[in-house]
């Protein structure tokens, strides 16, 4: 039987803790490695800081693109099938 939409559990503040620490370490990740791949392309092709500036921009965005999705985009789509399911069972 589905709990009543407004009746749902919290995780614990710990396990909320960490889910977005792991997100903000993915940014951070992201940034860095996109920054040092930069910095390697920069050393191969002499051209130095263009390539680690614009790879330290799409680490970046790559990072707060999955920031985005995972926090708003996948909360919005699960609601949305809830409710289809609550439908369905009504």
């Amino acid at each position: 039987m589905a709990e009543p939409h407004g009746n749902k559990r919290k995780p614990p503040p710990m396990v909320e803790a960490g889910r977005f620490l792991g997100h903000g370490l993915t940014w951070a990740a992201s940034t860095g490695l996109f920054l040092f791949l930069g910095w390697l392309v920069d050393r191969w092709l002499g051209t130095m800081p263009l390539f680690m500036i614009l790879g330290a921009f799409v680490g970046a965005g790559a990072g707060f693109y999955s920031l985005y999705h995972h926090l708003v985009v996948e909360p919005r789509e699960r609601e949305r099938r809830e409710g289809r399911e609550e439908d369905r069972e009504s």
